[in-house]
């Protein structure tokens, strides 16, 4: 997975599209640029939503190129976690963001060791909002923000409640093995 600043949902449409220009996106692992490789389908505010799909002919890994304001995996955006996080109990945060799956998400966001992820990351004190606060700056889009951040800094994707991917791709771990 990569993400390109300033393609969000909206403009993702208009400047990735069928018949058009393979965006020009380097490769996470070595840098050369990333070639058009298909695409594929998924579901993003209950639509089908069409995913660019890449591929690094020297690495020969493929990387789906996402709109930087979705997470990966789900079919949420990181602004509406954001709202969802930022009201009061999960009830709430649901309302808040408008879609009926955001409770289970949320759940499962805190149930996960991407918390512990984050704050081993961020080089500030606090807990883990005032650690964003602090290094991305308290306006709306903190997640969005973090995520370039994270990719910039680090080298890791942030992908929501499915965690922090290094490089981009999920990590592969034999059979038996737990993380």
């Amino acid at each position: 997975m990569v993400t390109l600043p300033g393609l969000n949902r909206k403009s993702y449409r208009t400047r990735v599209r069928r018949g058009g220009l393979v965006p020009e996106v380097p490769c996470p692992s070595c840098q050369r640029l990333l070639s058009g490789h298909g695409w594929y389908f998924r579901w993003l505010d209950w639509e089908r939503f069409e995913v660019r799909r890449l591929r690094c002919r020297y690495c020969a890994v493929t990387h789906a190129l996402l709109p930087e304001d979705v997470c990966a995996y789900q079919d949420l955006t990181l602004d509406a976690l954001e709202q969802a996080m930022a009201t009061e109990g999960p009830t709430a945060g649901a309302r808040a963001a408008g879609c009926e799956g955001a409770v289970r998400r949320v759940r499962c966001w805190f149930r996960s060791g991407v918390w512990e992820q984050l704050v081993c990351l961020l080089p500030v004190a606090g807990d883990l909002w005032a650690r964003i606060r602090t290094v991305v700056g308290p306006e709306l889009g903190m997640l969005v923000r973090l995520r370039h951040w994270l990719w910039t800094r680090v080298g890791y994707l942030f992908g929501g409640p499915c965690g922090l991917f290094r490089h981009g791709r999920p990590p592969a771990y034999p059979r038996g093995v737990s993380t």
